[in-house]
């Protein structure tokens, strides 16, 4: 097992694997929950890690964790927004993001995605991601209804933002797309976000029986599970470290990797699923080192395309899916 140095921040820049940053941020952030009794659950290939390799999957490149909802907003409260070196930030409220989940991060090392022609010129600090858990229909065709009114919700979202675009030939889907964009941009992002957080919290996990993340369009409806088997917190081994996880962490891994998650993925599967290229930070405004020419010609072409300058969790989980 790999001896992970994270007691200082700062020296992470030497080390590339940015694994090591990764998992400085997931310890503070356990720390800072059990210090202040709150619950949170590996999640995720995280989760999946955690039961099949005690820590990191190899080719993995992330970190997750699932919350309840009342738990994320107490831990935006009691931490203001900073815990130790790492910044947290709630959704919709971060100019270099915008999701509808939590997000703990630092610029110590920073990531761009991995494109076709080469980096995208998108720049992402390394960070964890924190999902709120809401309440859930107790059935699960009011659940698949129930997260495809979400995605509506969001869909319009995203019109708001300009990043919901129809690249087909179809010319009725094009107008019909544009014609969407304009009215919904006219609403404005802020009241059509809070539309999506209104429904998502319609049904409280207090007293819920079945509950779940909706706020990812990585793992949708296959997220929902029953909460008094799912909900108990137990500590499973990651990276050397005894870290929290739900009681029902097999139900849960079958519902999203299937009956034989425990078994590896064959060889050519073995790829990160984000592509993440990783580089360090410099000083304020300046470009990675050896990047300058491969960013600029993106930065040129994104804004040909009328992209948005703004890191979109949706448009990275689009694109990898």
């Amino acid at each position: 097992m790999r001896d992970y140095d994270y007691s200082d921040l700062k020296d992470l820049a030497a080390d590339p694997d940015h694994k090591a940053a990764m998992l400085a941020v997931l310890l503070e952030f356990d720390k800072f929950c059990e210090e202040n009794n709150l619950t949170y659950y590996l999640s995720g290939g995280t989760l999946l890690g955690a039961a099949r390799h005690k820590g990191f999957i190899p080719w993995d490149d992330d970190v997750d964790v699932n919350m309840p909802r009342a738990d994320c907003e107490k831990l935006m409260e009691l931490s203001g927004g900073r815990i130790g070196d790492f910044e947290l930030v709630p959704p919709n409220s971060s100019p270099k993001y915008f999701a509808y989940h939590w997000k703990l991060y630092s610029e110590a090392i920073l990531v761009a995605k991995r494109t076709k022609g080469g980096i995208g010129s998108k720049v992402y600090p390394i960070f964890l991601d924190i999902f709120p858990i809401d309440g859930l229909p107790d059935t699960e065709e009011k659940n698949v209804e129930h997260y495809a009114e979400i995605k509506r919700r969001k869909d319009r979202v995203r019109h708001a933002r300009n990043v919901r675009r129809y690249r087909g030939l179809n010319p009725y889907r094009l107008v019909r797309n544009r014609l969407a964009t304009r009215i919904y941009r006219r609403m404005g992002v802020g009241p059509l976000f809070d539309k999506v957080i209104e429904l998502a919290t319609s049904i409280p996990f207090e007293s819920a029986d079945h509950v779940g993340v909706m706020m990812t369009n990585v793992h949708t409806t296959e997220e929902r599970v029953v909460k008094s088997e799912y909900a108990p917190v137990i500590k499973m081994e990651f990276e050397g470290h005894m870290l929290s996880a739900p009681a029902g962490y097999d139900t849960y891994l079958r519902q999203l990797y299937g009956a034989n998650y425990m078994e590896w993925l064959p060889v050519h599967k073995r790829v990160p699923r984000h592509d993440f290229v990783t580089f360090f930070s410099h000083g304020q405004g300046e470009k990675p080192r050896g990047l300058e020419a491969q960013l600029a010609r993106e930065e040129q072409r994104e804004a040909a395309e009328g992209d948005s300058p703004v890191a979109d969790d949706d448009e990275m989980l689009d694109e990898m899916a």
